[in-house]
């Protein structure tokens, strides 16, 4: 079967991510340090890497699968999910040092199930890290925000992006016009995960 360009190349580690603020990157590197991480709130535009993020640092601190529940926010986002799947993850202990809900795309949580949300992270502080990630922070209530520490994904600069994703096509083998890849990149920048599949979309005997 065929590998899925966007999570072949998806960043495992913190070395591995490309972080346009050096300060991020430090602060992601203490957290790993210290084996812990508060409840976090990464916001950006769509395929800056929020997620990835999120992931490298799941993976970074090595916490179980079994201790890690993923919500797609923007198919999920109703308050009986909050009450009923989040709430049951939450309230059994941990097989490692604590568990993580990642809840992607949390802007599209509607407020009641957002006003629970904030009940569940005070509840389980003690063993349960909350990671959201949004597009828009300002569709977040306050009283999620002021539980997170919000971290502001920034873009790719346009080079930097489209060198990335010519590196994937050399490495697939994969011939290519470069005038025809700067169309792709201009058409998709800056979400380099649609621009990713796009491109392996594209790849039958070239582009």
């Amino acid at each position: 079967m065929k590998d899925i360009w966007v999570e072949k190349y998806r960043p495992k580690t913190v070395n591995e991510y490309v972080f346009k603020n050096q300060s991020h990157k430090r602060q992601v590197e203490n957290w790993v340090n210290d084996g812990s991480i508060p409840h976090l709130l990464f916001a950006g535009s769509a395929g800056t890497g929020k997620t990835t993020l999120a992931r490298v640092l799941i993976n970074e601190l090595d916490v179980q699968d079994a201790d890690v529940l993923f919500i797609n926010a923007s198919r999920d986002n109703g308050i009986d999910w909050v009450r009923n799947k989040i709430t049951n993850f939450s309230e059994t202990m941990p097989w490692g040092d604590f568990k993580v809900v990642l809840l992607d795309e949390a802007d599209y949580l509607s407020p009641d199930a957002q006003a629970a949300l904030r009940g569940v992270m005070e509840q389980y502080h003690t063993s349960v890290r909350f990671i959201l990630t949004c597009n828009y922070p300002n569709k977040i209530i306050p009283a999620l925000q002021s539980r997170c520490q919000l971290i502001t994904i920034q873009s790719q600069d346009q080079n930097e992006f489209t060198a990335r994703c010519a590196e994937i096509l050399i490495t697939e083998g994969t011939k290519f016009e470069l005038d025809l890849l700067d169309t792709f990149v201009k058409s998709n920048y800056p979400d380099m995960r649609k621009t990713i599949n796009n491109l392996q979309a594209s790849t039958i005997n070239g582009i």
